[in-house]
């Protein structure tokens, strides 16, 4: 898999689901100004720079997604697919046009780890050995030329309570990308996630930028996204640090409703993924699924 970071040269609107307060409306433009309200997330940058760690840095200009009610949190989460007992449900959340999704509700001890889906299949399943150890559900965010020479893999995704989600088609630096070549991207992604029954028609993670432009948000309109999921903590595990310095990374940034940007096919992934979720659960946080995060 191409090495991702989150260096990104143009910032584009994102938002931090709080639970549900009416925040700031203007966060939802209009594609006349080429900037719709879709969002997009992502792993390398066009340069290759490392971004920061730290997620109050990625998330201290985000504003809150309109919610139906103040009182939309749920108390406890709910399986994916599902609505919570005030009504609340990813799909509404995920069919909301609006910006970037870098974080979810704080009000529940929930933390979404995402992964970019590539790499040497054996480490996938290594991770499904680890997650259904501890009981823990994940969000991959698959490569769709990986995915289809690994049908399976996705199959025991969806099998094992976890998200399947489009990470286009070859992971390419979609900023860099003219507006044909970004819709085939986005559309041939989706048309291999939609192999995988079970698989979520909703969840768009964009390749080679954590943040959307005009072009990306207008592919993933096209090919039926209304908005795209980015993250709030970057342990940068795609460099190899090893897998104290992943761990360490990630629980130093995770809080509530954190949304973790990790990859599948990196060794040192798979080894510091059981300290990981043993150091969530020391704290009280669950990992789950981004359906239940957003529910």
């Amino acid at each position: 898999m191409t090495t991702d970071s989150d260096s990104d040269p143009s910032p584009a609107a994102t938002t931090h689901v709080t639970g549900g307060s009416r925040v700031d409306r203007r966060v939802f433009l209009t594609a006349a100004t080429g900037a719709l309200a879709l969002g997009a997330a992502a792993c390398s940058a066009p340069d290759g720079a490392s971004s920061p760690t730290s997620p109050a840095r990625r998330t201290s200009n985000h504003t809150t997604a309109n919610q139906a009610t103040s009182n939309e949190a749920a108390t406890k989460p709910a399986p994916p697919g599902t609505t919570t007992a005030t009504g609340r449900s990813a799909t509404t959340v995920l069919r909301a046009d609006g910006p970037d999704i870098v974080h979810g509700p704080t009000d529940r001890a929930l933390v979404a780890l995402t992964f970019h889906g590539a790499g040497e299949p054996g480490l996938t399943h290594q991770v499904l050995e680890v997650l259904a150890a501890h009981d823990a559900r994940v969000t991959v965010f698959a490569v769709g030329t990986w995915l289809a020479a690994n049908l399976d893999l996705g199959k025991a995704l969806v099998d094992g309570g976890h998200d399947l989600g489009n990470h286009t088609w070859s992971h390419r630096t979609m900023p860099r990308l003219d507006a044909a070549t970004a819709r085939a991207e986005v559309a041939r992604g989706a048309e291999v996630v939609a192999r995988v029954a079970g698989s979520s028609p909703l969840l768009f993670r964009p390749s080679g930028t954590p943040s959307s432009t005009a072009t990306i948000r207008l592919a993933a309109q096209a090919a039926g996204y209304h908005r795209c999921v980015s993250y709030s903590v970057d342990p940068r595990d795609y460099a190899d640090p090893g897998a104290a310095a992943v761990t360490a990374r990630t629980l130093a940034g995770v809080a509530p409703g954190s949304i973790v940007s990790l990859h599948l096919g990196h060794a040192g992934t798979v080894a510091a993924l059981p300290s990981i979720l043993s150091g969530l659960a020391s704290r009280g946080l669950r990992a789950v699924s981004l359906t239940e995060l957003l529910a």
